[in-house]
């Protein structure tokens, strides 16, 4: 059995979400881990948000 498209790209979506968590609650030793850790992390929750967004939209076209 596959699972729906919009539900992968749900999931992906949230364990995304999960990762800028752990990312930018890690603890940093230095000025360049601090930037570095700012970066990744807004960059997973960037990819979160936006591939949720087509996933609930890709979802509510689904079910019409």
């Amino acid at each position: 059995m596959m699972l729906p498209a919009p539900l992968i790209m749900a999931l992906v979506a949230a364990t995304s979400a999960v990762a800028a968590g752990v990312v930018l609650l890690r603890p940093v030793h230095s000025e360049a881990g601090a930037y570095g850790k700012r970066i990744a992390g807004t960059m997973l929750a960037a990819f979160a948000i936006i591939l949720g967004g087509f996933a609930a939209s890709l979802w509510s076209w689904s079910v019409r």
